[in-house]
């Protein structure tokens, strides 16, 4: 009875869009929805959406759009100006990962990135799919070393030098053992000194590595 008694709405709205491509408007502004029935326009800039349905679900659905196109508008300041929030880069990467080691990530490709004194924002010169593309390559790595290495500075270390040098998470561990950044214990790997400073060690090492394999194969 108390379904029978819910009004059927229909409302209107309509929001400036960033110019990006179109598919990733439709696709972002589509999944938040949550009403039985919508329909989405893009226009000249502006998306045109008509939602059918009760008035909890076209106040959930207005409230989730809103956030769908302010995150595109985030996404769009990373392409433009090379600063974006972390939540937006994690949206975008489909994982949460540690902004820090994404930061010196970029640093190790070659890019200039900063994290904010609140954790919130990055800056950088890289391009916008690189920074999304090195936050999900992060977070696969840590996901990998859950179980194998004891504290999230020790799995920041792995996880940029692995993802900022293009090196596999096994090699980077061995080099930091044999270099005594890393310790094996019963409890699993743990790191021995300050994490930003072990990278800078471990980093030269690897490209050291990277360079003599480079110059074997031309010989």
């Amino acid at each position: 009875m108390g379904l029978a008694r819910q009004v059927v709405r229909r409302k209107l709205y309509s929001v400036r869009l960033p110019p990006l491509p179109m598919e990733k408007l439709y696709e972002r502004l589509a999944s938040a929805v949550r009403s039985p029935y919508a329909e989405v326009r893009i226009e000249s800039g502006k998306a045109y959406i008509e939602i059918v349905g009760t008035a909890a679900q076209i106040r959930e659905s207005w409230a989730r759009l809103k956030e769908a196109v302010a995150s595109l508008w985030e996404l769009y300041r990373l392409q433009q100006s090379g600063e974006a929030s972390v939540e937006t880069i994690a949206r975008e990467a489909g994982r949460t990962f540690p902004p820090e080691a994404l930061v010196e990530a970029l640093r190790l490709r070659g890019y200039e990135a900063r994290l904010s004194e609140d954790k919130s924002t990055i800056s950088t010169n890289a391009p916008a799919d690189v920074v999304v593309e090195m936050a999900r390559g992060i977070a696969e790595v840590v996901d990998e070393l859950r179980f194998r290495i004891r504290g999230t500075a020790a799995k920041r270390l792995v996880a940029a030098a692995a993802v900022g040098l293009g090196v596999d998470s096994e090699t980077v561990i061995e080099y930091a053992k044999r270099m005594r950044i890393l310790e094996e214990t019963e409890e699993g790997l743990v790191l021995r000194e300050e994490w930003r400073r072990a990278l800078r060690k471990l980093s030269v090492m690897l490209k050291a590595s990277q360079q003599g394999a480079g110059s074997a194969g031309e010989l």
